[in-house]
């Protein structure tokens, strides 16, 4: 036999995941133990991530955790305070099995943590205006002489809005260099959300994406929202969040990953993620196409392309974004296929930078004569 295959065959065996899930588990649970014990625990933080509602149902998710002890900074090593935070953050005690409660106005509804401290809780809200509203989410276990609470918000997309916004994170709105090996590594354990580096121009694209085209009478339509999907982890989710906003992106919900090995797996295929991430949102949002915007480095182009094959009327438009002169080859060549496709009724779209991809939304009517002008600004241009 052949090694490399026995090896493959036996990381990806639902047996060796589930003994891996339990000596996890096993440790896991020692710890919170001897925390409790010797009354180490610093308390616990309710986690909320944004959510989305869709058909009067809100999709909540939580997560119950210990409460963070970040460095206090003034290492006079460079660098470690951030990377000890990130390495605090993926490792945080989580807390399984806690019964949760998510209000959102009278609506309400329960459930309870999976084995790694996430909550995923359908709220039934009926009919809510377009925009953003807050959710509370607190822990009602009956053993715990006290209960924790913590707010986040789910959007409610405007109905008639004209697009709805898919867009990856790495390479395409974050600098990260997936296709470059350990500079991906360097970039993710010792970087925080002031030093990390956006993708120049894509934060001026977004916004002029979200103000849309004004009518003859001046008045635009309802903004699109946005989702950004990654493959990384729940662990960088605030990183992230604020990493978005410091740069002036418009905000949505995120879907990242669970990087933790389960009874199935022990390592989740990112392109599983990101093909279910679209499955839920062509379900929720059936009659509002689709941007999809991704990068060359990853698997983006086969899964948006697969995506428009299987749903052409939700597909508005694909921005394949070029993630870094490593994928240059690879860039080019979907260049070239990208002409079969768009002849094929595809509109697959390969850009070296923002401003070429501005221009593919302006020729589509998604944004303005100002998108391309501040994208040119973003980018260095002097007027």
């Amino acid at each position: 036999m052949d090694p490399k295959k026995w090896f493959n065959d036996l990381v990806r065996s639902p047996d060796t995941a589930k003994a891996v899930s339990g000596l996890e588990e096993k440790y896991a649970d020692k710890r919170r133990n001897s925390k409790l014990e010797e009354g180490t625990l610093r308390g616990i933080q309710v986690a909320v991530h944004r959510g989305w509602v869709a058909d009067g149902v809100a999709r909540v998710y939580a997560r119950i955790v210990e409460a963070p002890k970040l460095p206090e900074g003034g290492s006079k090593i460079p660098y470690w305070d951030v990377l000890n935070a990130n390495l605090r953050r993926h490792a945080r005690l989580s807390f399984p099995d806690v019964p949760v409660r998510a209000i959102i106005g009278e609506a309400e509804a329960t459930g309870v943590t999976d084995h790694h401290g996430y909550a995923s809780i359908k709220v039934e809200v009926g009919s809510l205006r377009a925009g953003w509203h807050q959710v509370v989410v607190r822990t009602e276990d009956p053993d715990s002489p006290t209960q924790f609470t913590g707010t986040g918000r789910v959007l409610v997309p405007a109905k008639n809005a004209k697009v709805l916004v898919v867009s990856d994170i790495d390479d395409t709105v974050l600098r990260t260099g997936l296709d470059e090996g350990m500079t991906a590594v360097r970039r993710t354990l010792f970087g925080d959300a002031h030093s990390r580096r956006a993708v120049p121009g894509m934060a001026s694209l977004y916004r002029g994406l979200e103000r849309g085209v004004a009518s003859s009478s001046g008045r635009h339509p309802p903004a699109p929202a946005f989702f950004y999907v990654s493959t990384g982890s729940w662990s960088f989710y605030e990183m992230l969040t604020q990493f978005l906003q410091l740069r002036g992106y418009p905000r949505g919900p995120l879907f990242l990953t669970d990087w933790g090995p389960s009874d199935r797996y022990i390592h989740r295929s990112g392109e599983e993620h990101k093909k279910l991430a679209l499955s839920r949102l062509v379900t929720a949002y059936p009659k509002t196409p689709f941007v999809l915007v991704g990068d060359s480095g990853q698997k983006d182009p086969d899964i948006y392309l697969d995506f428009a094959r299987e749903h052409p009327r939700s597909t508005k438009c694909v921005i394949i974004m070029k993630a870094s002169d490593s994928s240059a080859e690879r860039t080019e060549e979907l260049q070239i296929a990208s002409v079969s496709y768009r002849e094929e009724g595809i509109p697959f779209h390969v850009c070296d930078d923002a401003l070429e991809a501005a221009h593919v939304l302006f020729d589509a009517g998604l944004v303005d004569d100002l998108t391309l002008e501040e994208v040119e600004t973003e980018l260095g241009a002097v007027f």
